[in-house]
């Protein structure tokens, strides 16, 4: 019963919590740029207008556009039971936190989001797609290197277990090959949640678009939905690199305490990587389309490395 419990809290918090956490990047990122900026609920009122309007489709829509939108924000609560929040027990998770069924669920909200956008018949939208699946063959490999690198091989594939360092590599926890793969996995963080310098989360610009192409034609709860999608999406990617680099204070068991801890230092967290994405995205300018490639092959390099280092080391 308890195990029930927290597993829905974890759930729940990353469910609820991520439009805060936009929010709160927005509010950072207008401080460091000397504005007022919108309040850090924003998010939460933009969800709910979206909510509350008429959903339009358009002529060139059909059932998956009606259906993608529900089908991505319930990938994204699954993928949510598979992650380690407050404690790294995996009797609570989902596949026992197995990496594989997480990124494979990503990989499904991805192509149902582009199912969206080339289902609307629009050029923008078909565009956005394409890039979209373009990055994502350079990025998924990098994902994956990363982990490995991070020692994924000494855990049987599985969130649950990669961040607690053992006694014989206690020493290496910071070691170079963990450095350059958690660069590695923080630049594709950046654009698998759609930020700066790869995408810009605040342009309506068609020709730079890539997440927000494909969601063009979208209103009304459909809108909602993927937004919503795409705000636990960021909360996900965050929540690896808390679990991989960053595991200290996740209990280990379903202790009160010890569950409460977690929860709180995973919301700090959160809060400094929220931090650092603002200070990266208010000190970056958005690079041209042609050369994000380039950005994901660094990153892959450098994962790369890290792998090399960990075998030679």
């Amino acid at each position: 019963m308890r195990g029930t419990v927290i597993a829905a809290a974890q759930i729940l918090a990353i469910i609820l919590l991520s439009p805060l956490l936009q929010g709160v990047i927005r509010k950072i990122k207008a401080i460091m740029q000397g504005r007022q900026g919108p309040a850090i609920w924003q998010p939460y009122r933009d969800l709910r207008k979206h909510w509350v309007k008429s959903t339009v489709l358009s002529v060139s829509s059909s059932w998956i556009t009606s259906l993608g939108p529900y089908l991505v924000a319930g990938i994204m609560a699954c993928a949510a039971a598979t992650l380690p929040v407050a404690t790294f027990s995996s009797d609570i998770l989902i596949a026992g936190g197995s990496v594989f069924v997480l990124l494979y669920l990503l990989a499904g909200a991805r192509f149902s989001l582009v199912l969206i956008g080339l289902d609307s018949g629009s050029a923008f939208a078909g565009m956005g797609a394409s890039r979209d699946l373009l990055f994502a063959v350079m990025a998924e490999p990098t994902v994956f290197l990363a982990l490995l690198a991070a020692g994924l091989t000494a855990t049987p594939f599985a969130l649950s277990g990669i961040g607690l360092p053992s006694e014989q590599h206690l020493g290496l926890f910071f070691s170079p090959q963990r450095v350059l793969a958690m660069v590695a996995l923080f630049l594709i963080i950046l654009a698998e949640t759609g930020r700066l310098p790869v995408d810009n989360p605040d342009t309506h610009l068609e020709l730079t678009m890539i997440h927000e192409g494909m969601t063009l034609e979208l209103t009304g709860r459909h809108l909602a939905l993927v937004t919503w999608g795409a705000y636990i999406r960021q909360v996900l990617w965050f929540t690896i690199l808390i679990d991989v680099f960053f595991p200290w204070g996740v209990a280990q068991g379903t202790g009160v305490m010890g569950i409460a801890l977690g929860f709180l230092l995973w919301a700090v967290k959160c809060l400094l990587l929220a931090f650092i994405v603002a200070f990266t995205e208010s000190v970056s300018a958005k690079m041209r389309i042609f050369m994000v490639p380039r950005y994901l092959g660094f990153a892959l390099l450098l994962a790369a490395a890290a792998l090399l280092a960990d075998t030679v080391l």
